[in-house]
């Protein structure tokens, strides 16, 4: 995650050093809109994995602490370390779902791209072809090159064939070990499910991680929402923006707005239903 804290900020300024660049070609509107569009998501994604990371942080930082005094049980120990993992797998999730989309946002300029430039080639190339064609020396070296290209094929062929075998056995081991698993998951929920009341107190206290996970998440996206907000407010005051450039930030503010209010939605449903759980 350190690596992640150190990456993505660089990631984010080279990607957006080069938004201009994609607007330079003769695309239109709803082109450009599209563009926009994904290119704020990513952003508002970015800000949510900074916002978590710092979360991580101090739940890290807490955790430490409270280890170093000695005094927490080994059961809530291994909670809180619950709630580290949990925070980290969904960071790492929300990290690979800016990578997808980044990578769709470059195949879609790419396409446009394409569109454009794919007329020119194939004119000089035929001409070329022709005229080089012309003399048996010339058909020589061309089957050669054919002849090579195919055994070159072959041997990737082979090779993927290898490798797909290769990846079968060891899927059909990995196969053996879930199943494995899955049987030992069976027998531990079965024995959980003969003791009502430990079943419960798990329960309550999978619902208070969650909750606890979704409020620093919460904390996090808030604060960089407040700092998101500022810079926004200096930067219209130094007369540093465009009327696009102002647009374009309270979209994205907006969109942080609207993933934070979800996530409160979200902790609001969890705590009813663990008071629920716990009265009943």
């Amino acid at each position: 995650m350190k690596v992640l804290r150190i990456i993505i900020p660089l990631v984010a300024l080279v990607y957006f050093t080069n938004i201009q660049r994609g607007f330079s070609q003769d695309i239109t509107r709803a082109q450009k809109r599209e563009i926009r569009n994904q290119e704020e998501d990513i952003r508002v994604n970015e800000e949510m994995l900074l916002s978590g990371i710092k979360g991580l942080e101090r739940i890290k930082s807490r955790l430490e602490k409270v280890k170093s005094k000695g005094r927490i049980s080994k059961e809530e120990l291994g909670r809180k370390e619950k709630i580290v993992r949990s925070v980290e797998a969904r960071l790492a999730r929300l990290d690979g779902k800016i990578n997808t989309q980044k990578e769709a946002l470059q195949t879609y300029k790419e396409s446009i791209q394409v569109n454009v430039e794919k007329e020119v080639t194939p004119v000089v190339e035929e001409k070329t072809t022709k005229t080089a064609s012309t003399n048996n020396e010339d058909l020589a070296a061309r089957a050669k090159r054919i002849k090579e290209a195919r055994e070159k094929l072959e041997r990737e062929m082979e090779e993927s064939k290898a490798a797909f075998l290769k990846q079968q056995e060891e899927l059909r081991k990995e196969n053996q070990k879930l199943a494995q698993l899955d049987n030992q998951l069976k027998a531990e929920k079965k024995a959980i499910e003969d003791k009502v009341s430990a079943a419960k107190r798990r329960k309550i206290m999978e619902y208070e991680d969650d909750i606890s996970v979704n409020e620093e998440m919460l904390i996090s996206g808030k604060e960089g929402l407040n700092r998101k907000k500022n810079q926004l407010e200096k930067a219209k005051q130094e007369g540093a923006l465009t009327t696009e450039d102002v647009t374009r930030k309270m979209s994205i503010i907006k969109r942080i707005e609207k993933r934070l209010n979800t996530l409160q939605s979200e902790i609001n449903t969890k705590k009813e239903a663990m008071n629920a759980l716990k009265a009943s």
